[in-house]
């Protein structure tokens, strides 16, 4: 859409919504947040995609909880325990269980309850925390259960590799572009890494069924456009060939 009317439009409905252009040619928003207010001006809004977002911090096991909640009992259930194997093999099941901390919220004057995550192990008899078996669970669990959501929309993972060993990135990367298969959602990511590109690119020549593409967004350096942003675009067999020759492409 033209700049003069984004520049009508407030932050937080720009960060919500997708604008798409091509030259001239402006295509219908699309909004990634239903509950976001209408906007209180004249633009064509046709369509409304779910949106999931990852950040660089881990999110909190109470919001993780709830998202499992939403699965439980389900075909997903099947696919977090499998998720959660590449890091563990030793994982049989997962659980949530309520914390009660002995803190009370002064405007309610009620108990204030936390969830953790306990995860059930072969070679053990009892029940461990999950955050006892390092961040590379934590960071498993959270990309899987994220996923369900964004459903038909877009999944935006901040720094994919934060707690991921370079050594099971190609199979956390295998599991996504299979599920994003499954629920035809999109999966965008910022900030990557030489073994992340490289992972990355292994899954996507792997999985012909499915699109990966990475797009690099600079500032143009020639005459023309000189500092125009433009992107530039890597298929699956253009990545690989670069990630080979120790191209740098962040």
């Amino acid at each position: 859409m033209p700049e003069d009317s984004l520049d009508e439009l407030s932050p937080e409905m720009i960060s919500h919504a997708l604008f798409v252009t091509k030259g001239k040619r402006s295509f219908p928003t699309i909004r990634l947040d239903k509950y976001l207010p209408p906007f209180r001006m004249n633009i064509s809004v046709t369509v409304t995609l779910p949106c999931s977002v990852i950040p660089t911090q881990f999110i909190s096991v109470d919001d993780l909880a709830d998202e499992w909640d939403k699965i439980v009992l389900t075909d997903h259930e099947d696919v977090v325990r499998d998720a959660l194997r590449i890091i563990t093999p030793e994982f049989e099941n997962l659980t949530f269980v309520r914390n009660d901390d002995g803190n009370k919220d002064p405007r309610q004057m009620r108990l204030i309850f936390r969830r953790s995550a306990k995860v059930k192990l072969s070679d053990s008899p009892h029940p461990v925390p999950l955050n006892s078996l390092g961040d590379g669970m934590l960071r498993v669990l959270q990309l899987v259960l994220k996923v369900f959501p964004a459903k038909g929309g877009f999944l935006l993972i901040d720094e994919f590799e934060n707690g991921l060993h370079f050594s099971v990135q190609e199979k956390v990367w295998a599991l996504l572009f299979e599920m994003a298969q499954k629920l035809d959602h999109f999966s965008v990511q910022e900030k990557v890494w030489a073994d992340c590109i490289e992972s990355f690119a292994k899954a996507a020549i792997a999985r012909k069924d499915v699109d990966g593409v990475l797009f690099r967004v600079g500032r143009s350096v020639q005459e023309s456009n000189r500092g125009q942003v433009i992107a530039t675009v890597f298929d699956e067999d253009a990545l690989y060939n670069i990630t080979q020759a120790d191209v740098e492409v962040r």
